[in-house]
């Protein structure tokens, strides 16, 4: 169990979403497993629920990233096509 590692180089770092996942179910565990031994106002309980913490808030600014370029992405096709249509129409229409 490494309950003092420097959370803040280890959010510096590029995760990918499976990475991610498992570090959090792994600090989960660990934290569920501590928090039975020890106090909930021990020091190394906050310390990992700090940690866990950080790393959901990473999950949740990737998902936001993820849905963000998702709609653009949508919205762009959407003009697209809504100027391909108008393009079609005037050839039509001639």
């Amino acid at each position: 169990m490494n309950l003092y590692q420097n959370s803040s180089a280890e959010l510096g770092k590029e995760y990918r979403e499976d990475e991610l996942y498992i570090t959090i179910e792994s600090l989960r565990s660990e934290l569920l497993e501590v928090a039975q031994e020890r106090s909930l106002s021990d020091h190394a309980v906050l310390e990992l629920s700090q940690r866990l913490d950080g790393y959901i808030v990473l999950a949740q600014n990737k998902m936001m990233e993820s849905l963000r370029s998702r709609k653009n992405a949508a919205a762009a096709y959407g003009k697209k096509t809504k100027s391909q249509r108008i393009r079609n129409n005037a050839v039509l229409q001639q």
